[in-house]
């Protein structure tokens, strides 16, 4: 059986749909920008990618929106362009349709106001409305809810390469035949706290730190269908899941694993699957993040791996790091190939906790 893609969603720093996400993506504008006195909340980070003036409107009205918190609505937004994009007929069988969403922050805003209300004023303050919102799995819950999907909802904290998990569980879904199809990618939200968090574990790049990530937020997705499913109903099919893999190093939960062996051994696995040459990949979608130590230690592999040297993308070089930012190299390499401009893409993510996962997209 062939997974293809069939519908994108966007909710980037870049912008809040797919082609202006693409589009200044390709024309090289960064989305990264300094941090406000309120944003580096005691850290040294001196820059964010936030998605300023964010409005759910008009995809969501007004009401909707209250009860929805800041990421459920990136989800929403992002996750309506996918599924009108692929035209998908949800209605006639909503149970054959499901959902995986990568994260690393879901949830984060509206547990923060919880409990802040919560010990700050009483527990007969806290806003209700907020409770429901401060899990992880409340983005792939709301869309479900929103869009009527009754297959399987998953949710996957697996830091950096979150995304990608959920792209890869979904392919799995759907070859076993629990599913006809699945909406699947990543969403996070930027969060005061987790950004204290992360400067606790040395994470942030700013004035002290020169090696580090800028963090960044939003919502990328792609809709995933059996390609005969989706050859039948007459859709454009955008690119194939040709292959993919897992590889790990063994480190602490929060470093990451400079380990060379086991980044090579996974792009060479996913190619090996996909049966593609490394010849044959014409784009890669580097997951450089800042970690100067991570960065150039993928150069290297991909240096080793493709004598041809690809053309190469580093899409979190304009929207910062996050567990969705897999699902943005996603978006940009099945862009590219339904565009003419790639017939080939490898999407490589490396993560904390020693985690490296590769994907490969082909013309269809």
């Amino acid at each position: 059986m062939t997974v293809v893609v069939t519908g994108l969603g966007s909710v980037s720093s870049l912008g809040r749909d797919t082609a202006t996400f693409v589009r200044r993506l390709l024309a090289g504008d960064r989305a990264i920008r300094p941090a406000s006195a309120e944003e580096r909340a005691g850290t040294p980070a001196e820059q964010v990618s936030r998605i300023d003036a964010w409005s759910p409107q008009p995809e969501i009205n007004a009401m909707k929106a209250r009860r929805l918190d800041r990421g459920s609505q990136f989800a929403v937004v992002a996750s309506l362009e996918a599924v009108r994009q692929s035209g998908f007929p949800i209605e006639e069988k909503p149970d054959r349709v499901g959902i995986a969403l990568g994260t690393g922050s879901a949830g984060s805003g509206a547990l923060t106001e919880f409990i802040r209300v919560l010990l700050t004023e009483s527990p007969e303050a806290a806003p209700p409305f907020h409770f429901p919102n401060t899990i992880a799995n409340a983005p792939a819950s709301q869309v479900s809810i929103e869009l009527k999907f009754l297959g399987p909802n998953v949710t996957i904290t697996q830091k950096d390469p979150s995304a990608l998990n959920a792209v890869i569980y979904s392919v799995g879904a759907i070859e076993d035949g629990r599913v006809e199809a699945m909406l699947a990618g990543g969403i996070d939200e930027w969060n005061a706290l987790y950004s204290l968090a992360m400067d606790r574990m040395h994470a942030l790049r700013g004035l002290r730190r020169p090696s580090g990530i800028v963090q960044g937020e939003g919502c990328y997705v792609l809709f995933l269908e059996d390609e005969e499913v989706a050859r039948a109903r007459g859709a454009r099919v955008l690119a194939r899941v040709a292959g993919y893999a897992f590889a790990g190093s063994p480190c602490p939960p929060y470093a990451y694993a400079e380990d060379e062996g086991a980044a090579e051994r996974g792009i060479r696995e996913a190619l090996g699957r996909a049966a593609i040459d490394a010849a044959d990949v014409d784009l890669v979608m580097l997951s450089r993040n800042g970690r100067r130590e991570m960065d150039a230690m993928e150069e290297r592999v991909v240096s080793r791996l493709f004598k041809g040297r690809p053309a190469t993308v580093a899409v979190k070089d304009a929207i910062g790091e996050m567990a969705a930012g897999g699902g943005a190299e996603l978006v940009a390499a099945v862009a590219a190939i339904a565009a003419g401009s790639a017939r080939t893409a490898l999407v490589h993510s490396f993560g904390a906790g020693g985690n490296f996962l590769s994907v490969v997209l082909a013309a269809p």
